[in-house]
């Protein structure tokens, strides 16, 4: 059988991280394991010709791919075909460099032109913040259970217009927080958040659009989000992934994200027709 290539539009992204090669490989390829960053649930091996599925409990999505390459430690590849787009690829690689261990995600198999741009960048977008909660996930949460949290809202807004909301300490407190700081990639941030609470971490993942934060208060990683939902169009969505104890015990988090949600909504509104 002759082995899978790249073709089409393609994205590469790469990741550094202190784990481990073998701890890399275990997060991809084990189903338990995959389940405490990325999907809900997966079920699978990783072997040349089987079937490795993702579950995405709150989208109602079950997706089965086909392992085109399993390589320990070193590469593992997942393919398909959807009817009337072709073939696509997903390779990730994993080698050392020094005293890290390097990452690198390759997604091939997406359509040219610009009516296929804002799929391409969500996709894009949303792999930048997987590999950013990967990383923190290995460095400093592996093999505790996850907790995760998504809350949308209709919005009906231009991506580019989400990113001053959401990395900007003006932007932040229109919304979600009374006072913010928060810089690039790799500086801390800190928000008092409307209606109670703190989160103070650092800045994860800065996308076109998109941010991720970790949360130290609730071992937790935040996702600031814009993507579509199904029949809602565009929506604005906050997603809360967690290790431990801590998300259970936030009293009224998901209220109070929809509230933040639903502010958010209005002042886009009122950008739009300023």
């Amino acid at each position: 059988m002759a082995e899978k290539t790249h073709s089409g539009r393609r994205l590469a992204l790469e990741m550094r991280t202190r784990a481990s090669a073998e701890e890399v490989w275990e997060a991809w390829t084990n189903p338990d394991d995959i389940a405490r960053w990325f999907v809900d649930r997966a079920r699978g091996k990783p072997e040349v010709g089987s079937t490795f599925t993702w579950i995405f409990e709150k989208f109602g999505y079950e997706l089965p791919y086909e392992v085109v390459a399993a390589e320990p430690g070193r590469r593992f590849a997942l393919g398909g075909e959807i009817p009337g787009r072709g073939p696509f690829l997903l390779e990730i690689t994993i080698r050392k460099d020094g005293g890290e261990t390097v990452v690198t995600l390759v997604n091939s198999g997406f359509l040219d032109g610009a009516s296929w741009d804002e799929e391409y960048e969500g996709i894009l977008s949303g792999w930048q913040n997987a590999l950013a909660t990967l990383k923190e996930y290995l460095e400093n949460h592996r093999g505790l259970a996850r907790s995760a949290l998504l809350v949308i809202q209709p919005a009906d807004s231009a991506y580019e217009k989400l990113l001053p909301f959401y990395a900007t300490p003006r932007g932040l407190c229109r919304w979600l927080a009374t006072s913010a700081e928060i810089g690039e990639v790799g500086d801390r941030c800190g928000l008092v958040l409307s209606g109670g609470g703190t989160l103070t971490g650092r800045v994860l993942s800065k996308t076109a659009w998109e941010v991720a934060l970790s949360w130290r208060e609730l071992d937790a990683v935040l996702e600031l989000k814009g993507f579509r939902f199904g029949t809602l169009g565009r929506v604005v969505g906050a997603r809360v992934v967690g290790w431990g104890e801590a998300i259970q015990a936030a009293t009224g988090l998901e209220g109070r994200l929809q509230a933040a949600l639903e502010r958010l909504a209005g002042v886009l509104r009122e950008e739009a027709s300023a």
